[in-house]
């Protein structure tokens, strides 16, 4: 990217869709200030720029705008309304077309392998980060979420799909904006962002700083505190050099702190008592990081280029947890993880009027070393520590050819080297716990795309998704390894505009064909839980996005996805079968519907109703393991409402109601007295300036 040529556009009105179909809005500089014009939307995720129409892969992609419009903090926000996505209270257990985030064989917070990656400026995050979702939005640019495997361009983790999160970048113009916000359940804030040029032409720095506290929901009433108190600060410099004409070189330093409580409600006489909980131990996940990374583009030729993206993120996590998650015994595991990803990663990109390609070479190193201890009474009953090393090497490439009018082939294909070496010393191990293993992977992927008239695409893509083997890390278990498990998705798509552009739709068709699929099986009456490549499975769905505008001050949007994703053959080690069983915590249905309307250049009103099924929790068997029973979460409905007016041209008050009517329901209803519920109706205000 040329920083000199680029400007950064204001979205000032923007159409906040709730799975955006890939338009922003801007306000017009005509002498009518309540024109809305339509920017295309750039989709760069996949490494090579497109705009979102010409995207095939089912992508929703939110812009700061419409952050902005929606009141979104986090990713906990954005998934919430995202079809095709399913969430459950704070995120701890979220995932894409019905696989979770931390795939089929969970193994805890030790655990390096994962199905879907999430990259904040291309620094890939580590899997406690995704499941305790700290990452706030303040100061983003852009989020893009894809739906389906990106394993042929991501790599490893990346086998249900990818989330790619963009900040904003230096500029030479200068900026500042600070925001201070307030909420109930103590929720409250203060954020700012600013920069501009150091060397005129030459050197440009931005910094965002943004810290937020809350009581959070669950009271502890055998403690009589919260249960969840919370809080998250976050820190970031950039630095953009540009020494010619030829070079850009943008160096990024970010540091992020998150700590948060018990998330659970308890049950009792088979009662969900919401947003209670009982325990004799403040619980708590303490999660550090801090990311250094050096992203260089040199500009080879008019067509050429060479981009370089090098990144090491350190972590620090920390967890006290309630083990038998009562107020009788005092049952505690204290958790110390200390956590380093090493990223290099070299492109060579061509572009010309016909051709869009790169080929490129990936090597990551990444480690974790643990130490878990179990305590009864105050006294150590065992230990576990152990340390893990991923050592990843890929080439990979992407081919976008129009070899005809209207007709684009593309091609991609990445081999992937991978090899884990974990050594686990666990009291009272039963079976080895020192274990190497090294995996191998050929990952094509190959589409037509046709341009069936001005603004008309139809495509058709079959990929190969892939996610290494490695070494069951969980605490009690036997840590035996497990062999990769793969994907092939075959995706049909349609992206077209109507109406001078003021009707925008998307569609994505798709099957999935699991093969080798790792899974976890908890033992009978046991807290050990073994992990095996027990499963074969299918994902059938299809999401569709729709954007209309009404008039230049009303804009209407419709997201919907069915996901429908079994175990074609799943029978565990220990004899229990799945096979013909839906996915565990997958709903079949979600939908969104939105609404933004402008009222003038000052005063706007959002509103969202999201709809998500019911899913099955937990599966219950027979002695001769065959399934005899269920439960399953609650299906709902949650109102959200947001407003913004601006005071003058730089002060701009906004407020938000989430879960409107207070609904209370069920997000993860397995079996026991702990259970999972959503949040309930949350609200708060807050008051911006922008130079």
């Amino acid at each position: 990217m040329n920083f000199k040529k680029n400007t950064l556009a204001l979205a000032v009105g923007a159409a906040a869709c709730l799975a955006n179909s890939g338009w922003a809005a801007e306000t017009s500089n005509a002498a009518s200030p309540n024109v809305v014009e339509m920017a295309p939307i750039t989709v760069t995720g996949e490494k090579i720029d497109r705009t979102l129409e010409q995207t095939q892969s089912s992508v929703v992609v939110v812009t700061d705008q419409q952050l902005r419009d929606k009141a979104d903090h986090s990713l906990v926000d954005v998934f919430a309304r995202t079809p095709g996505v399913y969430s459950q209270a704070g995120n701890e257990n979220w995932g894409i077309r019905g696989v979770p985030v931390s795939g089929f064989d969970d193994q805890g917070p030790s655990t390096m392998n994962g199905a879907v990656s999430v990259y904040i400026d291309g620094a890939v995050q580590p899997n406690r980060a995704l499941t305790l979702s700290p990452n706030p939005l303040w100061d983003t640019e852009q989020v893009e979420v894809f739906l389906g495997p990106q394993s042929t361009t991501q790599g490893r983790n990346s086998l249900a799909g990818a989330v790619v999160i963009k900040t904003k970048d230096p500029t030479f113009d200068p900026s500042f904006s600070a925001q201070t916000n307030v909420g109930n359940y103590g929720e409250k804030g203060l954020a700012v962002a600013g920069g501009g040029a150091i060397v005129e032409g030459k050197v440009a720095g931005r910094i965002a700083v943004d810290r937020q506290d809350g009581d959070g929901y669950i009271d502890n009433i055998a403690l009589g505190k919260d249960a969840n108190p919370h809080r998250t600060s976050n820190a970031r410099g950039k630095l953009l050099i540009l020494p010619n004409d030829d070079l850009d070189v943008l160096l990024t330093y970010a540091h992020s702190e998150h700590r948060q409580g018990d998330n659970s409600v308890m049950r009792e006489n088979d009662k969900v008592r919401y947003y209670k909980v009982s325990s004799n131990t403040q619980a708590f996940d303490n999660l550090k990081q801090d990311t250094v990374s050096a992203k260089v583009d040199y500009r080879l030729s008019d067509a050429w280029s060479l981009t370089s993206m090098t990144v090491n993120t350190r972590s620090d996590y920390s967890n006290r947890l309630d083990f038998d998650q009562t107020a009788e015994s005092n049952d505690v595991i204290l958790r110390a993880h200390d956590g380093n990803l090493f990223s290099q990663e070299l492109r060579l990109n061509y572009s010309s009027d016909d051709v869009k390609s790169f080929i490129g070479a990936y090597y990551g190193h990444s480690t974790n070393k643990f130490h878990d201890r179990l305590l009864f009474d105050d006294t150590l009953f065992a230990t576990v520590k152990g340390d893990t090393t991923i050592d990843n090497k890929a080439v990979f490439g992407e081919v976008n050819w129009t070899f005809a009018p209207r007709w684009t082939l593309i091609t991609g294909l990445r081999y992937d080297h991978e090899t884990n070496d974990t050594d686990v010393k666990q009291d009272d191990l039963s079976s080895p716990g020192q274990v190497s293993e090294s995996f191998n992977a050929l990952l094509p992927k190959l589409g037509l795309n046709y341009e069936l008239a001005a603004n008309q695409f139809l495509g058709f893509m079959v990929q190969k998704g892939y996610r290494g083997g490695g070494v069951n890390v969980r605490s009690g278990s036997g840590h035996e390894s497990y062999d990769p498990e793969y994907t092939t998705n075959y995706e049909l798509s349609y992206r077209g505009t109507f109406m001078e552009g003021s009707l925008r739709t998307r569609a994505n068709l798709y099957y999935t064909d699991w093969k080798d699929q790792q899974v976890s099986v908890r033992q009978d009456n046991s807290n050990v839980i073994n992990v095996y490549n027990a499963g074969r499975s299918t994902i059938k769905g299809l999401e569709v996005f729709v954007e209309k505008d009404l008039s230049e001050q009303l804009t209407l949007t419709l997201g919907g996805s069915v996901t429908d994703g079994k175990y074609k053959d799943f029978v565990a080690g220990n004899g229990q079968d799945r096979s013909g069983e839906a996915f565990l915590y997958a709903p079949k249905y979600k939908m969104s519907l939105g609404a933004l309307y402008r009222v003038n250049e000052r005063l706007t009103f959002n509103t969202d109703l999201t709809y998500q099924s019911t899913a099955p929790s937990q599966y219950d068997f027979n002695t001769a393991g065959q399934v005899i029973g269920e439960r399953r979460s609650d299906n709902y409905v949650l109102a959200n409402f947001s407003s913004e007016y601006k005071v003058t041209k730089n002060i701009a008050v906004s407020g938000f109601v989430k879960n409107a009517f207070d609904k209370e329901y069920v997000t993860n209803n397995r079996g026991g007295d702990i259970i999972d519920a959503g949040a309930p109706r949350t609200f708060g205000l807050a008051l911006r300036y922008d130079m």
